[in-house]
């Protein structure tokens, strides 16, 4: 929140939502939201077939590290987002953000490093695949 707060994230939906907010507020929402569930739509081979070589092994001719290595499903690292069970239009987005540097509130640029490499059938794929679909 505080990154589309300070515009260091884009978003026409979240950017007027967190203007106004107090730094209490945001942390409310926060404890609010962790304490969901989380979705239970883990993907597996069984709902999309084996995982991409991108997620599993990544490019390492193109210094790319696999996805897997920081977002494995089930596995919270922190400062790393949840990506299994996220919607795959959403996941395709962000990809596509920071290969543009148009999200850029990763820390050391680490995404954007790491995206701007990716074919567009590898972003493809790594969203359909946490997507779960």
């Amino acid at each position: 929140m505080r990154d589309f707060r300070s515009c260091h994230r884009a978003s026409a939906v979240m950017v007027p939502l967190v203007q106004d907010l107090s730094d209490r507020g945001m942390r409310d929402l926060s404890l609010y939201y962790a304490s969901l569930p989380r979705p239970i739509n883990v993907p597996s081979e069984k709902s999309v077939g084996p995982a991409p070589t991108i997620v599993t092994n990544g490019a390492p001719m193109r210094n790319i590290a696999p996805c897997e290595s920081c977002h494995r499903a089930g596995y919270i690292r922190t400062g790393t987002p949840y990506l299994d069970g996220q919607p795959n239009a959403y996941l395709r987005a962000q990809l596509i953000a920071f290969t543009s540097g148009s999200r850029r509130n990763d820390l050391n640029q680490q995404m954007r490093s790491t995206t701007r490499q990716l074919t567009v059938e590898e972003i493809d794929a790594a969203a359909r695949y946490y997507a779960g679909h």
